[in-house]
């Protein structure tokens, strides 16, 4: 795997350019919530298929189950929210569903992802000039052998991983946002990164 394929001054701007979306990510959460959200610096890898699945399965026992939603352009990919186990009282609490409720559990998860997906992804488009749309939020299984189906369904020989975690101040709770470029994609975004650093 050639570590290379994205030079410094792409990867410069794709952090510099992540970094605006989640924070439009992290407003649009703490509007929501009224509640201050920390933030993580993006972390940006190429990764093989076993580094990846190493990433989505990562999680402490007890995790609550990942949301995908994949979106699509010209560069076309996925993302996967993971949500920490600690705080979903809380958060359920502070977003008005019935605390213990499974359903109103499930809906809640796929509103707040569908809410980071969309504010911070929409934006690292935004940027590069793209018009973007998604797909609807879904579970995914909590079984790593589960998602063997999503990760070796041929697309992610090789991808190019952005990672982001957002954190509640107050009630612990915490979500890991993964958005997944596909080897096909990855010449695409280079592209589109020329693109936005010939625009200065």
């Amino acid at each position: 795997m050639n570590e290379q394929l994205l030079n410094e001054d792409q990867r410069d701007a794709l952090q510099e350019i992540c970094n605006v979306g989640m924070g439009k990510a992290a407003a649009a959460l703490a509007k929501l919530l009224g509640a201050f959200v920390t933030l993580s610096v993006p972390g940006i890898r190429l990764v093989s298929i076993d580094q990846l699945r190493d990433a989505l399965t990562s999680q402490d026992d007890g995790q609550l189950p990942p949301v995908r939603q994949a979106f699509q352009s010209d560069i076309s990919g996925e993302t996967i929210v993971l949500f920490g186990r600690d705080g979903r009282r809380e958060l359920q609490q502070l977003m008005g569903y019935d605390v213990g409720n499974t359903d109103a559990e499930v809906e809640m998860l796929c509103d707040i992802a569908n809410l980071l997906v969309g504010a911070c992804v929409r934006s690292v488009f935004e940027q590069l000039g793209r018009r973007i749309c998604f797909s609807g939020p879904t579970l995914l299984p909590l079984a790593a052998e589960s998602n063997d189906g999503l990760l070796l369904n041929g697309r992610w020989a090789l991808a190019l991983l952005l990672e982001i975690h957002f954190t509640l101040e107050k009630g612990g709770f915490g979500a890991r946002m993964v958005m997944m470029l596909p080897d096909a994609a990855i010449e695409g975004m280079k592209h589109a990164l020329n693109q936005f650093l010939e625009s200065f």
